[in-house]
């Protein structure tokens, strides 16, 4: 049993888009399509895991907040977001796109 207000262990699934005319694949999902088509996007769950590409830290005064941009979908899809989990982040590290604490998204790192 979860104690009253505690955070929730699960991670909400994040959906993407993709044009289904030439495969364009966003995130956010916009009502327009960037590539120009009047499709409406086919709507997919994010499921698979990423692997960081680049990150840095952002500091706000003392503290230190690891973002990292992230490949997903065999790099079709990169993602820029806090890294939610870590104090620490390298390249090639797996993570999973989450709801984000003070930004949409955020990243938790997967321990391998």
């Amino acid at each position: 049993m979860q104690a009253e207000g505690a955070p929730s262990e699960a991670l909400e699934t994040i959906d993407y888009g993709i044009c289904p005319i030439c495969g364009y694949v966003m995130l956010p999902v916009l009502p327009l399509l960037p590539c120009g088509h009047s499709e409406e996007p086919l709507l997919n769950p994010l499921n698979e895991l990423g692997t960081v590409f680049s990150w840095t830290t952002v500091r706000l005064g003392d503290a230190g907040q690891p973002v990292a941009m992230a490949d997903f979908l065999d790099g079709q899809l990169r993602v820029t977001a806090p890294v939610l989990n870590a104090g620490t982040v390298a390249i090639g590290d797996k993570v999973k796109l989450t709801i984000g604490r003070d930004t949409p998204y955020g990243l938790n790192r997967v321990a391998q």
